[in-house]
């Protein structure tokens, strides 16, 4: 064969776009005659010059009279497309399919194999392929030697898929293709070398010149190399050699299980191991370990081929691992509550040992009666199921956990506590109860009465927890504002039991108030309210935050899971199932057989001439400023809605709450029906005692010189914001002989007072929020009471009050099912679009 001096022109650029385009199947564009033409010009090497352009390559061609001549390439969406100097057609198609073969040469001299580059090392020179092959010189009239056969051999790594090649002699042997430098190739073996080396550069693969082997490291690309380029190969060469990892990976990506092997670490903590499991396989603890550092994608394990960890598993991983490193906890070390995440239900299995599956088993909800701790002698004034309450509350606290005690208002959640902390006591170490200020002298009172040698203080400036003076143990009561001033204080105590009483307080997570309530250091926490959700699942979080922090997740994948509506009622069944056994919560009409019946019912109340004429003025200036759309207006005058939606609700209650409004509270159809009602109340048998509700406070003040006319005889008091002594009106209702009506503003009254001597409650106005409106009504109807209560929610009909009570109701069952309530005028936007359908008047009132 003759030498070769054929003159190149290219750049780096041009070299890689035809590197692209010979990588083609581009001889299937030319007839077979043309190609075997094509091919003797080159191996004859006739092509005098090639030069590469990024739009065309010209082909120069010389033949033996001296004739000359040139082809030039322009690759279109079709194929090439030649053009050349020579009226002959197929001499000229022959000229370019050598220079076909010319380009393919040059690409294997300076493109392929690419050079390898390794982490922290890069070697830039390029490696042509003339370091390992030779083309064998064809003499004049010496016989050629047959060609060999090229079988490329794929093997699957746990740093990629590796391809090398090797020849078949005619006699059957093997000789290895890249391994040999020196190696003397016919041109039909060197077009075999070009060929592969192009399409494992398409496929990705990398060449290793220390390894003299290609490799695909990307796992990602692994498979769909199988899929896709494996049939082009398979088609180029009659036989592509697999070992058994590389079928492996052929056969697809495999899914492995998060396995979280759970043993017993100490009394309170566990160690968690981290194990992957295929099927009834457990990988290797090294490959275990390397996939889960690495999260989610594609990965490669020798002997499975491709396995994939899916981004649910990673955040589980990535979950675990943040958890322990906030904590301080040690690798792989968590406290025992842990078992119950939510999130380890979620893309991950636990594998509980036996001592901690026997842990487990303790903690689940027990019946009534069936206490797990030691029967200690508790009072005989406490009802079994205050008794099962106090237990179980200590059953938490010896295995590490902390509870949320959600029993319904008026069930004596205040005894069990007082209880807890007197026969459970722990050391000689202070306890601590968070409360809002109106209940702090319901705290003092209750210890006093039932545990009077139990020392009480109450934190305020210049009565601090961390006196040195003070030597014996306290109860310490606590207002949130106050824990809020005296968080310095907190990093310097350790509680023995610490309690959030109303804990609904802490429900938004950014307040002062959380964070102050959250660091506060003690062996047992307790949460107590009868309404843990209040607006949204977000309030159950941060409760937990203070009782369990780690047990919810993290806030970011917490709201995430609560925003993903198609996942919803999974989210839901996990979130019950993983609070399960640290939510205690009974129903007075389960538990308290001896609370006589609460009888409740809408009175619908008349709409007078004065109140419509009020509210369709406030609705046209409603829609006049803030427009139709409901949602928009929320967003973007928030103030101004809610600022109506107040005014709307006066209206329905009294127009002369409106400032603007001279109106006498006579022209509200509510107070009238009101007034008829008081009198079939307060006429009856028996000294009959009414409480009157209402958010408004001039509502109250109002109304307060018209029932005192109307019932010149009935003992009338007053509890709002502004009472300095609340126990004086209270009292003083409780213990009247004869009928008594107390007007009692939500806010002031929804909490931390008795009333259960009243056997009436009237709600003047529909509340946003059930949850408030409940803890009014159980003021009343509570442990104590012994006649039939019986409560009127007041409702003027076809107003937005009567559409808010049907919202209600819809969502009346939400609570039990832990989804939480109608919160706020905020959620209104997800059940009516405009104003029309959430507050016009209804056209038979009109």
């Amino acid at each position: 064969m003759p030498t070769r001096s054929t003159s190149r022109v290219y750049n780096r650029a041009t070299l890689e776009i035809w590197f692209e385009n010979v990588g083609l199947e581009w001889e299937c564009h030319f007839t077979e005659e043309i190609l075997e033409r094509g091919r003797r010009i080159y191996r004859e090497s006739k092509i005098t010059g090639v030069e590469l352009g990024e739009r065309d390559a010209i082909v120069h061609c010389a033949f033996a009279r001296k004739d000359t001549c040139y082809a030039v390439i322009e690759w279109g969406v079709t194929g090439p497309e030649i053009r050349t100097s020579t009226g002959d057609s197929a001499l000229g198609r022959a000229v370019a399919v050598a220079g076909l073969y010319e380009i393919e040469e040059l690409i294997a001299d300076e493109i392929a194999p690419l050079p390898y580059v390794s982490k922290g090392k890069v070697r830039a020179e390029a490696v042509p392929l003339e370091k390992f092959i030779e083309p064998e010189p064809e003499e004049s009239g010496s016989q050629t030697r047959p060609s060999r056969r090229l079988t490329p051999c794929l093997e699957g790594l746990c740093s990629g898929l590796r391809v090398t090649a090797y020849w078949t002699n005619p006699d059957f042997t093997k000789e290895p293709a890249l391994h040999t430098e020196g190696a003397k190739l016919a041109s039909a073996e060197r077009e075999a070398i070009v060929r592969l080396t192009g399409h494992l550069h398409n496929s990705g693969f990398h060449y290793r010149m220390d390894d003299k082997d290609f490799l695909l490291a990307d796992p990602e690309k692994i498979l769909p190399f199988f899929k896709h380029n494996l049939k082009h190969l398979e088609e180029c060469f009659d036989f592509v050699d697999l070992d058994s990892d590389a079928r492996l990976m052929a056969e697809g990506i495999r899914e492995v299980k998060i396995v979280g092997r759970v043993e017993s670490a100490g009394q309170d903590t566990m160690k968690i191991d981290c194990r992957l499991k295929f099927g009834r396989k457990w990988l290797d603890r090294k490959d275990a370990g390397r996939l889960a550092r690495a999260g989610c994608g594609t990965h490669i394990v020798k002997g499975l081929g491709l396995v994939r960890i899916v981004e649910e598993q990673s955040e589980v991983l990535a979950e675990w691992r943040g958890i322990a490193g906030a904590g301080g906890a040690e690798a792989g070390t968590w406290p025992r509550y842990m078992v119950f995440s939510l999130f380890g239900n979620r893309g991950a299995e636990l594998d509980l040992k036996e001592e901690m599956k026997r842990w487990h088993s303790t903690l689940l909800p027990q019946p009534e009666g069936g206490d797990v701790v030691e029967e200690a002698r508790l009072p005989e004034f406490l009802r079994d199921y205050q008794a099962h309450g106090v237990r179980w509350l200590a059953n938490l606290r010896k295995h590490g956990c902390h509870g949320l005690l959600a029993d319904e208002m008026g069930l004596g959640k205040t005894l069990q506590v007082l209880t807890l902390l007197h026969f459970y006591s722990v050391g000689e170490k202070n306890n601590l109860i968070v409360c809002p200020a109106s209940v702090i002298p319901v705290w003092e009172s209750e210890a006093q009465r039932w545990y009077p040698g139990m020392e009480t203080a109450v934190l305020r400036s210049g009565n601090v927890f961390n006196d040195p003076r003070v030597d014996s143990p306290k109860l310490w009561i606590a207002s949130y504002t106050q824990i809020r001033r005296h968080k310095h204080l907190l990093d310097e105590m350790e509680f023995g039991y610490a309690v959030l009483d109303e804990a609904q307080q802490i429900k938004n997570p950014d307040t002062k108030v959380t964070h102050a309530c959250c660091a506060i250091r003690s062996e047992c926490r307790i949460a107590l309210t009868g309404t843990p959700l209040e607006n949204r699942l977000l309030d159950l979080w941060t409760i937990f935050r203070f009782l369990m922090p780690g047990l919810l997740g993290s806030r970011h994948r917490f709201e995430e899971e609560m925003a993903d509506v198609e996942r919803q009622a999974e989210f839901e069944r996990h979130l019950k199932k993983q609070i399960a056994p640290f939510i205690l919560r009974r129903q007075k009409d389960k538990v308290g057989k001896d609370l006589p019946p609460k009888v409740e019912m809408n009175l619908i109340c008349p709409i007078t001439d004065v109140q419509r004429q009020t509210y369709e003025r406030l609705l046209a200036r409603g829609r006049e400023e803030l427009g139709d759309d409901l949602r928009v207006a929320l967003q973007k005058q928030t103030m101004n809605l809610f600022t109506l939606l107040i005014r709307l609700r006066q209206a329905c209650c009294d127009p002369g709450l409106i400032p603007e409004i001279q109106s006498d509270i006579t022209q509200s159809g509510k107070i009238q029906t009101l007034l008829i009602h008081l009198e079939e109340a307060l006429a009856g048998a028996g000294a009959r005692k009414v409480v009157i509700f209402s958010q408004f406070v001039q509502l109250l003040k109002r109304l307060k010189p018209l029932i005192k006319k109307a019932f010149p005889k009935v003992a009338l008091l007053e509890l709002t914001g502004r009472t300095r002594d609340r126990r004086k009106p209270v009292q003083t209702f409780q213990e009247k002989e004869g009928p008594s009506v107390i007007l009692v503003s939500l806010r002031a009254g929804g909490t931390g007072i008795t009333l259960h001597a009243a056997d009436y409650v009237f709600l003047l106005d529909p509340w946003w929020n059930p949850a408030v409106e409940n803890q009014a009504v159980d003021r009343v109807h509570r442990i104590g009471q012994s006649r039939r209560v019986f409560v009127y929610r007041m409702i003027t009909q076809g107003t937005i009050e009567e559409r808010i009570q049907h919202l209600k109701k819809e969502k009346g069952e939400l609570f039990e099912k832990t989804l939480g309530n109608l919160g706020s005028a905020s959620d209104l936007v997800d059940h009516f679009t405009d104003f029309e359908e959430l507050a016009k008047l209804l056209p038979e009132m009109n």
